[in-house]
């Protein structure tokens, strides 16, 4: 199941935590320099004082679609001094993305957004709120725990590539023509969505180019995914091609180059080529008709992503000419924890994770490495709640082939808030009960966050992590269980220490 918004949704749950880490969720601004005059104004209205904690915090969205995903804020200040309402006054000097919250919207220079907030439903594992925009130009790409219509038609779409069985059916689901059609779809459901949102043409442009680069970075991503998932040689070359065709298409748009749904779209594309087993110089092949600013784009992915040497990263920092990708390589280049991020291996945060098991015994993640006596593990991120995960389980009920391999030990994370949906689950599909665990709460925070940032997990369900028992990863993306073979571990080339890839393994928590 994709997530709603295709790259970074699932990440918002902790970096809410990261941003407030950053900055004081009392509006104290990060600079000495405060203006005498703020541009932007949002007042927040609240059915009940309670609600006002979750709705305080302001952050900006990374305009590069790179870690972190959320920025510090522009300068602000917040006023609460009025009962049921909260005054943010804020400074940005072009349209942006802000985030309250767990939500993000678009937002130009000078509007005055009114909206009345309320929490529905508060557990310790889930938050559910209703949000009504009352004025402002203003469009929101994630709203929380509240549904939006253009979500589900992305959703739905990318949900039916499970369908297409054919090169020829790849090929029209990508014509430009297509693409086209779903874009002005996705348009006219963004206005659905907000109702007051302006017709004019600058709103219309902003809108139409949001839809356009959401509809290609679904499609790409999900394609990457099938592309790993088939050994269908026609419907590989099939989705390569229509990778080819989405950049094309991608490129004909006006470039907005600080606008992270634009470069989101592209990473996409980048990240398809990448997960081909491209080397570095065959991927910047790929972009050769794409313009100056993107292939720096793509160059400063290859350097984000630890596929540069020294020396490529050296005469790539010289010659990066966009302003924000330069500042961005020379801070990828002094960070000091980049080795240990790219090394390959479970990190401490991870292993120290609390987990249940179906007798409602916690236990750390470590503990399935320590406890494994099969050389891999094969994880399945899933969720009662996720339909592609339980059609996935019901497959592999069928055959149950891993159930009892000497070489691979099959392992079911739940993502839950709901013990009984969970135990449910694994009754019904019969399920290995002692490979079989419960994540909630923060611990699901960390492995979002952790499995995102070492791993490149996009954050969509079922996905599926082969790692040897040591904790070092073999396969980011590995086949589906009911697809997996013991064959499929037995014929990986023997493993050997990668002396780039970073310090070993670091000790377990204690």
């Amino acid at each position: 199941m994709l997530p709603d918004f295709y790259k970074t949704i699932p990440l918002l749950s902790y970096l809410f935590i990261w941003c407030v880490s950053c900055y004081s969720q009392n509006g104290t601004v990060l600079s000495d320099e405060k203006p005498e005059n703020y541009n932007t104004t949002i007042v927040l209205n609240f059915k009940n004082n309670a609600d006002r904690k979750y709705y305080s915090s302001l952050g900006l969205r990374n305009p590069l679609a790179f870690d972190p995903l959320h920025l510090p804020p522009p300068p602000y200040s917040i006023d609460t001094s009025t009962n049921l309402k909260t005054v943010i006054k804020t400074t940005i000097a072009k349209p942006t993305y802000l985030t309250l919250k767990y939500d993000i919207f678009h937002i130009e220079p000078g509007d005055s957004l009114n909206m009345d907030f309320e929490i529905l439903l508060k557990t310790k594992t889930a938050l559910k709120d209703t949000i009504t925009i009352n004025h402002g130009n203003v469009f929101f790409i994630w709203k929380g725990g509240s549904s939006l219509l253009f979500h589900k038609y992305l959703n739905s779409i990318t949900y039916s590539l499970k369908d297409l069985e054919t090169a020829d059916q790849i090929a029209e689901l990508t014509s430009r023509e297509s693409l086209k059609s779903m874009a002005d779809s996705c348009t006219a459901l963004i206005y659905k969505d907000h109702p007051i949102l302006k017709h004019d043409s600058s709103t219309f442009e902003t809108v139409k180019k949001h839809s356009v680069h959401e509809v290609l970075g679904r499609l790409a991503y999900r394609f990457a995914l099938l592309y790993a998932n088939t050994r269908d040689e026609s419907i590989k070359s099939a989705i390569e091609t229509s990778e080819r065709n989405m950049l094309e298409y991608a490129s004909l748009q006006e470039g907005h180059y600080d606008d992270p749904v634009t470069l989101g779209s592209y990473g996409s594309v980048y990240y398809f080529f990448k997960e081909m087993g491209l080397d570095a110089q065959a991927i910047l092949e790929r972009f050769n008709s794409s313009n100056d600013t993107l292939k720096q784009y793509v160059q400063l992915s290859l350097f984000n992503d630890g596929m540069l040497n020294e020396e490529q990263k050296l005469r790539l920092i010289d010659k990066l000419t966009y302003p924000p990708y330069k500042e961005y390589a020379l801070q990828l280049d002094q960070d000091p924890n980049r080795a240990i991020l790219k090394s390959g291996y479970i990190n401490n945060e991870i292993r120290g994770a609390r987990l249940f098991d179906v007798n409602d015994k916690e236990l750390a993640f470590d503990e399935l490495f320590k406890t494994t006596d099969q050389p891999y593990l094969l994880l399945d991120f899933s969720g009662s709640w996720c339909k592609p995960c339980l059609e996935e389980m019901s497959v592999y009920a069928e055959t149950r082939h891993l159930d009892n391999s000497k070489k691979v030990r099959p392992i079911w994370l739940f993502f839950e808030n709901d013990k009984t949906k969970w135990l449910n689950v694994v009754e019904r599909y019969n399920l290995k009960k002692e490979n079989c665990f419960l994540v909630v709460g923060e611990s699901g925070n960390i492995l979002r966050k952790q499995f995102t940032l070492l791993f490149d997990w996009e954050g969509e369900f079922p996905h599926y992590f082969l790692f040897a028992k040591e904790g070092e990863i073999i396969e980011k993306r590995a086949r589906p269980l009911s697809m997996f073979e013991e064959n499929d571990v037995s014929n990986l080339p023997p493993r050997k220490p990668n002396k780039n890839s970073g310090p070993p393994i670091p000790p377990p928590i204690k």
